[in-house]
């Protein structure tokens, strides 16, 4: 019986063309030391990830929690603070980054739906006073994880960054699912990271890469974030053979997100009038079950799964997550909700 995957979007394979990449990168004689400057896929990658995102320059870092510490180092200074979602990724998963390497002050804040109201960061934002930390940057997290794949319209951004320039703070995206979001509202990713400094994207999820993020804003960012890439140990030689599959994803992978997106939508369906479930409506790819009134944790649930060979995450408490991913076709899905349904509806 094949296993269904639905822990994360990380579990995806690269595809054949991403390996075949790789080949005839090599056999090109296109990979060189990226240190130096001269890996040739390496360039390409960068300027085609620029491009998508509109930015003027855009760098390769090594995962999604280095390029979003890379980014608040490289535009915030020690003791300044940052506002943040406060059940994003950034302030949870990244293990305190932003204040252990770089002393910044994360000033987590309430949302909806994952989305800062302007109001919330007026409020939120220190005046100018000795006693307090200097307010610096504020972050956004597109789609967002926890709050189940949520996304953030280009209008409710806009909205965000007014208010964040009235006041000179920077704005950095943790787009590690963007394209997510770009697919769902069927608009190019640009439009999404138009009004912030910077923004990270994640080629290792939904896009299938085997490794790696990339990160994008003005040259002069860029330059800066290189510096402190080097200095965090991110500087590779023949960093191409990364860059290659990176590039198949931006170029192959980005349209059929709308199957994780149907699949995700189809569970739902199936589960929702489960009595005692609690569901929300994914926007993406990230459904998540509220257990709340039933005799199952997610670690129960997920040892249940795994009897039918169907894999979940065991650590959120009372709410089960599921990431729909290319691993998971429409077939799988039924079969989920099948399980689910004789797992969950309590006689």
């Amino acid at each position: 019986m094949k296993t269904i995957d639905l822990r994360s979007d990380t579990v995806t394979q690269p595809t054949d063309e991403m390996i075949d990449a790789i080949v005839q990168a090599h056999k090109a004689g296109r990979f060189g030391d990226d240190v130096i400057g001269e890996d040739e896929v390496i360039h390409e990658l960068q300027e085609k990830a620029a491009k998508i995102l509109g930015k003027e320059s855009a760098l390769l870092v090594t995962s999604g929690t280095q390029g979003n510490v890379i980014s608040l180092l490289a535009q915030a200074s020690r003791g300044d603070e940052i506002v943040i979602e406060e059940t994003s990724h950034t302030y949870l998963y990244e293990s305190g980054a932003m204040s252990s390497l770089g002393g910044l002050f994360p000033k987590p804040v309430n949302s909806v739906r994952g989305y800062i109201l302007p109001e919330t960061l007026e409020k939120a934002i220190n005046h100018d006073d000795a006693h307090l930390a200097k307010t610096a940057m504020v972050v956004i997290e597109n789609t967002h994880n926890y709050a189940g794949g949520t996304v953030i319209t280009p209008e409710q951004v806009k909205a965000l960054t007014s208010v964040a320039r009235q006041h000179g703070l920077k704005i950095h995206c943790d787009g590690a699912r963007l394209f997510n979001a770009a697919v769902a509202l069927d608009i190019p990713p640009k439009k999404l990271v138009e009004e912030v400094d910077s923004v990270q994207i994640c080629l290792s999820k939904g896009l299938s890469a085997p490794v790696g993020s990339i990160i994008a804003g003005t040259e002069e960012f860029i330059h800066e974030s290189h510096r402190i890439r080097k200095r965090l140990g991110g500087g590779m030689r023949q960093a191409g053979i990364i860059a290659a599959p990176m590039i198949v994803a931006l170029e192959t992978m980005v349209d059929r997100l709308k199957d994780d997106h149907d699949n995700a939508r189809l569970l739902y369906d199936s589960v929702q009038d489960i009595p005692g479930l609690i569901t929300d409506k994914p926007d993406t790819n990230i459904l998540f079950l509220g257990l709340d009134n039933l005799p199952f944790d997610t670690m129960k649930l997920s040892q249940e799964l795994a009897k039918e060979n169907i894999l979940i995450y065991g650590k959120y408490g009372k709410r089960a997550r599921m990431v729909l991913n290319r691993m998971v076709d429409r077939d799988d899905t039924i079969r989920v909700a099948e399980v689910l349904n004789k797992i969950l509806r309590i006689e």
